[in-house]
């Protein structure tokens, strides 16, 4: 899904993540199902790729899943966008390990 302007300067958003213990799959479901949806409504918000860390090198890794949010403008907007919205919630997202960060091409 894409409503971009390939004129606009194009940032993104990294946000780290992890679910409560005994409630993965229904943090998997919000994510997918409702919080992704709920992002790529928000103005500037084009695309979301959701990333997660294999079984086998989670030893040691403070986050397991990582979504890179595409956003058209500053990704410091955009995160205060997100901060700022009324977006639903999810007692499956474990709220104290979240991370957001605003990100932009190394050059």
């Amino acid at each position: 899904m894409s409503s971009s302007d390939p004129t606009k300067q194009r940032e993104a958003l990294l946000a780290l993540s992890n679910p409560v213990d005994g409630k993965e799959e229904e943090f998997r479901e919000w994510y997918w199902g409702t919080h992704i949806p709920e992002l790529l409504a928000l103005p500037g918000f084009v695309a979301a790729h959701r990333y997660q860390v294999p079984e086998s090198v989670t030893l040691g890794v403070p986050h397991r899943y990582a979504t890179l949010y595409e956003v058209e403008g500053s990704a410091d907007e955009a995160r205060t966008l997100l901060y700022t919205s009324n977006l639903s919630s999810s007692d499956s997202l474990d709220v104290t390990t979240a991370v957001v960060l605003p990100i932009v091409m190394a050059g």
